[in-house]
């Protein structure tokens, strides 16, 4: 058993059942702050999604907040796991000739691992401002794509003046453009050619 910061005890889940419950709660909230938003959602509706007494939601979370920053914390450390050093798809040794296709990599696996948690990370742009821990994990995220970037950008033959201020730039870009991908829904222009597009500025750009 653990305690929380009132001293009231929350259940850490060691057996199977124990642990079903509490990812049944997680990912009926997941499925509760996708559809309805975090603040429109209670935990009284994510346990009944869930299939649990409130009783049981609150002997393993002590909020909805903390239902939604465990979410989060599984979310990050998938992104992590998902944007790595040893990533072929991102490697300097591959693609240190090829700017475009590493760019083209880069904005497709941004767009694929954004795209799963699609309506997650427009409350996570929502609450950026209002939860230090979201904006914690979200600066994390993009200084790790940012890195990622600068370090290529050093190992190709691009000659740029200032590496570390060119790859804030591209990552800004290729943010706003996901955005415009994911959310922009009465856009008419074809995802492929955006991304083409793009690709194209940014590679022009570092040549």
């Amino acid at each position: 058993m653990g305690n929380n910061s009132n001293g009231t005890k929350r259940r850490i889940p060691k057996q199977d059942r124990s642990i079903q419950n509490r990812d049944k709660i997680l990912n009926a909230g997941l499925k509760l702050f996708s559809e309805k938003g975090y603040y429109d959602t209670t935990t009284n509706e994510i346990a009944k999604v869930a299939g649990v007494s409130i009783g049981s939601l609150y002997s393993y979370f002590k909020d909805k907040d903390a239902i939604f920053l465990n979410i989060l914390d599984n979310y990050h450390k998938r992104f992590l796991s998902f944007f790595h050093e040893n990533d072929e798809d991102l490697s300097y040794e591959l693609y240190a000739h090829d700017i475009r296709q590493w760019l083209k990599n880069l904005m497709v696996k941004l767009l694929d691992i954004h795209e799963s948690v699609k309506t997650l990370n427009r409350e996570m742009n929502i609450m950026y401002h209002s939860k230090p821990q979201v904006a914690r994990i979200m600066d994390t995220q993009t200084e790790r794509i940012r890195t990622m970037t600068m370090s290529f950008i050093a190992r190709s033959e691009s000659s740029v003046y200032d590496i570390e201020a060119t790859s804030a730039v591209i990552v800004d870009l290729i943010s706003k453009v996901i955005d415009r991908i994911l959310y922009k829904e009465n856009d008419n222009l074809d995802k492929d050619n955006i991304i083409e597009a793009t690709i194209d500025i940014l590679v022009k750009y570092l040549s």
